[in-house]
């Protein structure tokens, strides 16, 4: 089973690559892909800092994880094959 910052990193890179698809197809505008960066940017920075020697997650920052994770796969410009992905790789465990 993979440790939390690793299903971190998955998410990361996948809507990294997921936001430039989009943009690259003009799905979103430069202004959107800037914003949703930085709301994963803040999210990853935050969870790596907080746990850069700890491998258990608190429970509240499960739910920020959670809900950053609902909050992706209800986006209409996301692939459902991505979607798919994600879902079989994140697997949240509240």
């Amino acid at each position: 089973m993979r440790d939390q910052k690793e299903r971190v990193e998955t998410i990361e890179s996948t809507m990294k690559n997921e936001f430039e698809y989009a943009l690259e197809l003009n799905l979103i505008t430069q202004e959107q892909y800037d914003n949703y960066l930085q709301e994963l940017n803040e999210l990853t920075s935050y969870i790596y800092e907080r746990y850069k020697d700890s491998l258990a997650f608190y429970d509240e920052d499960w739910i920020k994880i959670n809900n950053y994770y609902e909050k992706i796969v209800a986006l209409d410009f996301v692939r459902d094959y991505i979607k798919e992905g994600l879902e079989d790789s994140w697997l949240i465990e509240m």
